[in-house]
């Protein structure tokens, strides 16, 4: 190997091109301020991204845009909300019964749950696009990638696994992304129409084959399924599964707090919607297992106050303290970067209550109780928010996007989401985004001040349900503006 990255290193010389390091024997670059305007090579002044190294780059980057009302008017902390509109229930409610039913569900597969036709569907839909250079991808790609994908060995390994590390579920083989159009808003960055999901670690998986050369696993998880790469994933046997269900579970409630195994190295951070199966509990920190390479098991420490044992029944403690923690978020399209989107957001929040949901916005919507908003103008639709809606544990839905509901505040309906950007559209009709890019408490006419707001893409105006999803699944559809069936 050592050979190889040698070879490796004399190759990279020899064809030369832009580099993020500079090579301790080659003189330093001219900062730009000290470049001769008889300089005969200028390309560096012309475009300085080019070659240059971050830290000679004379670029001042703007520090604040312009404020958003309802995030300057209301609180963006979860204690106000869960005060005045929280509830602490004594019992489990129905729906947290059948939670590890669904989180083990990979567990309980022999063959592939879907058929080859069903999950190759990005194949057909993907066949042209934009790479990460923004320039148009060759067709010769998608079809290196068909190869790649290997889907005549479909089911050929169909076996129980388990994650290794924190991973994005990927729809073709491929870290690289492909974007619509990255000249139009909401088309581009951070859109990548690759990123599927992601999956946490030592969450159990069950994978159906490989990618041609090995290096990428087709896996599902319980709520997505996939590309992953392979040196993440380790097939386990039906006794280390068995091992795994048969112990209590611990449920963490905080984002980013390191995992160590017995001798004290890093294993990974924690992340709210993780569950990790319990070894014993022991002063400040609970043990947890957790699975290796080849089958085998360890033991990881985790400190006590991020996590607890077990379902948690509704209360207002635990809403505050994990919904504060979900604040921090930066928005993450389709968990990219380890961030969240909006209906990752939700089901991550819901976890440590034992409340499983799906992994994308229109699943989520069909979740429970749903109530139709169609028909109804834009103050029906907030008085039947306010009649039916239950804080914390009702979904307000539009095309591509969930909000979780938080209840009233000075009048104002209320919900929590994470979410890219207000719709803009300027004097000549060019649309755009005002960036928000992370999770935000609001009303549901976030951004009807700004200057550029697009009135016709309100949020309120294009909500089209709302859902209970602790509730029995009932479907209320509104009957023209006069009533109401079941």
């Amino acid at each position: 190997m050592k050979t190889t990255y040698w070879m490796s290193g004399i190759l990279l010389m020899a064809l030369g091109g832009c580099s993020t390091h500079t090579p301790v024997s080659e003189p330093q670059p001219k900062p730009l301020a000290l470049l001769s305007k008889n300089d005969t090579n200028q390309s560096a002044l012309s475009d300085p991204f080019c070659c240059m190294l971050p830290q000679d780059l004379d670029v001042k980057l703007p520090e604040y845009g312009p404020k958003v009302n309802d995030l300057e008017r209301y609180e963006q902390t979860m204690a106000p909300y869960v005060e005045l509109n929280g509830a602490d229930r004594e019992n489990l409610l129905d729906v947290q019964m059948t939670f590890d039913e669904r989180y083990f569900s990979p567990w309980s597969y022999t063959n592939t749950p879907q058929k080859v036709q069903e999950v190759s569907w990005p194949l057909r839909a993907f066949r042209g696009g934009y790479g990460n250079n923004l320039v148009p991808v060759a067709p010769s790609w998608f079809e290196g990638i068909k190869n790649q994908s290997n889907f005549e060995s479909y089911g050929s390994i169909n076996q129980k696994a388990i994650t290794l590390k924190w991973m994005n579920i990927r729809a073709f083989p491929t870290d690289k992304p492909l974007y619509k159009d990255p000249s139009k808003a909401g088309d581009g960055y951070p859109f990548d129409l690759l990123q599927n999901s992601s999956v946490n670690y030592n969450e159990p998986i069950f994978v159906s084959h490989t990618s041609k050369d090995g290096a990428w696993s087709y896996i599902f998880t319980n709520n997505a399924s996939g590309w992953v790469p392979s040196d993440g994933v380790s097939i386990i046997s039906d006794a280390t599964a068995l091992r795994i269900k048969k112990s209590e579970r611990v449920f963490i409630t905080e984002d980013n707090i390191a995992l160590y195994d017995a001798n004290n190295r890093f294993v990974s951070y924690s992340r709210i919607g993780m569950v990790l199966p319990l070894e014993r509990e022991e002063g400040e920190y609970y043990y947890v297992k957790a699975v290796d390479f080849n089958n085998t098991i360890k033991i990881l420490s985790l400190p006590k106050h991020s996590a607890h044992i077990g379902v948690s029944r509704f209360n207002k403690n635990d809403l505050i303290s994990v919904g504060n923690h979900l604040l921090k978020n930066t928005y993450g399209w389709g968990g990219m970067y380890g961030e969240r989107d909006c209906s990752s957001m939700i089901r991550d929040f819901m976890t440590p209550f034992g409340i499983w949901l799906p992994r994308n916005s229109a699943s989520q919507a069909r979740k429970g109780e749903v109530v139709s908003f169609v028909g109804l103008s834009n103050d029906e639709k907030l008085s039947l928010i306010k009649e039916k809606g239950v804080p914390f544990e009702t979904i307000i839905y539009l095309k591509g996007h969930v909000l979780l509901y938080v209840g009233t505040y000075q009048e104002s309906v209320m919900v929590m989401h994470n979410f890219w950007g207000i719709r803009t559209v300027d004097k000549m009709g060019n649309k755009g985004r005002h960036i928000i890019g992370k999770a935000v408490i609001s009303t549901l006419e976030l951004g009807a001040e700004l200057e550029e707001f697009d009135p016709t893409m309100k949020l309120l105006s294009r909500v089209e349900s709302m859902n209970i999803f602790t509730k029995p699944p009932v479907f209320l559809a509104r009957q023209g503006k006069t009533g109401m069936k079941k």
